[in-house]
């Protein structure tokens, strides 16, 4: 079927109409992977829902002039990318036209300009996590695009340097029925945590460690390593079946000092994270500002160097043991509770003057959103990684009477159809 795609939409596929002589599927919505507004290409229809077909690429018959040469070999097998096939700046174009629809589909109305911040487009990602099999051959990699097949991989061209590098080595000395391995590294590359999950009843702590030790001689920046097991993936807390050096690295950001610990969350964009920062506390200042789903206090430590007072609020273990430590010696104070909570209690502190909020990809929601309006700050800056649910959130504050001032993407995560925004409110 001969198709003309109309534009991409978040999570990248292009979208395009059936054409009207095609019968009973005439002005359907198409979904097409890999292609860009303005192609012609043809595709067949493999999937069929209500109101939409999903469409694969057979044919581009005329391409768009910002078609590139994808920088990895796999892209298109692999489920971590999906624009690689478009050159970088067009990337961010269309990502400004995808969180723009998504809020105006969301019922918000007079958006401001959408201002873009940008990094390197590849060699960016300072954590990595890869599926392995060690049977019947060693093999690493991915999963495929709607699929558990493991699609192999010698590098990842959006990994840090050191990460690609450690990939070339990791099957070396491997541990039967390892499972997965998560690489994680510093602002400069200095240090490496490595964190590997397999099945308990095949663990060896001797053969563990002298997995450790010959990736260790191999990457000398590997400080500190874990061994978990797959069936205490979901347990909070779960105790490892291995520690060995740090449980910890030291990151900086624009010129502060954080402890990150296995398995706390952490930006993933080494080349974005000084600007990053910069873009969400901007030249904010005052008595009091929270920090709310904190994380290990990314954005804590630059606001207590502004305000006199900051309530960072975090609701995971691990990280706040982190946000607690990071802290330490600022006019900064750690609230262990989930924002919920801290919100439901928070009417008794003073209206702060603004409120910094970075919640989960399932956003916030309407009764936070609710609580927070009703603590009345000044200011709320929403910084989010998915524009549905930031949509569904600014509809809310704004309901509650504040007004949306500025909204600037950050392109996180290039390659990729995901990104982050920054949203800044006042009422």
């Amino acid at each position: 079927m001969k198709l003309t795609i109309e534009k991409v939409v978040y999570g990248g596929q292009g979208l395009a109409r059936v054409p009207a002589e095609s019968g009973s599927r005439s002005g359907m919505r198409v979904f097409v992977p890999f292609t860009l507004p303005g192609e012609s290409v043809e595709a067949e229809i493999i999937g069929n829902h209500r109101g939409y077909c999903d469409g694969e690429l057979r044919q581009i018959e005329h391409a768009s002039q910002h078609r590139a040469a994808p920088p990895c070999p796999v892209f298109g097998a692999c489920g971590g990318c999906q624009l690689q096939h478009s050159d970088y700046p067009y990337q961010v174009e269309m990502k400004r036209a995808m969180l723009g629809e998504s809020l105006t589909r969301a019922g918000i109305r007079e958006l401001p300009a959408i201002a873009a911040l940008t990094g390197a487009p590849l060699g960016y990602r300072n954590r990595v996590r890869l599926q392995m099999q060690t049977r019947p051959e060693f093999a690493i990699g991915y999963r495929q695009a709607k699929s558990h097949r493991l699609i192999s991989i010698d590098h990842c061209p959006i990994a840090a340097p050191l990460l690609e590098r450690c990939i070339a080595v990791l099957g070396k000395a491997v541990p039967a029925d390892a499972t997965e391995i998560e690489l994680f590294t510093n602002h400069d590359e200095s240090e490496l945590l490595l964190t590997l999950w397999m099945a308990q009843r095949s663990f060896e702590q001797k053969s563990a460690k002298e997995f450790i030790q010959q990736i260790q001689k191999d990457i000398p920046q590997l400080t500190g390593a874990a061994v978990l097991s797959i069936e205490d993936q979901s347990a909070i807390g779960a105790r490892p079946l291995l520690e060995w050096g740090r449980q910890s690295l030291q990151y900086r950001v624009a010129g502060r000092s954080y402890t990150v610990g296995r398995g706390s969350f952490f930006q993933i964009n080494a080349s974005l994270l000084d600007a990053f920062v910069a873009a969400v506390v901007g030249d904010e200042s005052g008595n009091t500002a929270w920090d709310l789903y904190a994380g290990g206090g990314l954005f804590s430590l630059a606001l207590a160097d502004r305000f006199a007072r900051v309530l960072a609020v975090e609701s995971s273990p691990s990280s706040g043991r982190d946000l607690r430590r990071n802290l330490q010696g600022t006019k900064g104070v750690a609230v262990l509770s989930t924002t919920r909570e801290f919100l439901q209690t928070a009417r008794a502190e003073p209206a702060p003057d603004l409120v910094v909020l970075d919640p989960p990809r399932a956003g916030a929601g309407e009764e936070v959103c609710r609580l927070l309006a009703g603590c009345n700050p000044k200011r709320v800056v929403y910084v989010s990684c998915d524009p549905a649910t930031l949509g569904r959130d600014l509809a809310a504050l704004i309901q509650s009477g504040y007004r949306l001032l500025r909204l600037q993407l950050v392109d996180m995560f290039p390659q990729t159809s995901h990104l982050e925004t920054i949203a800044t409110l006042e009422r």
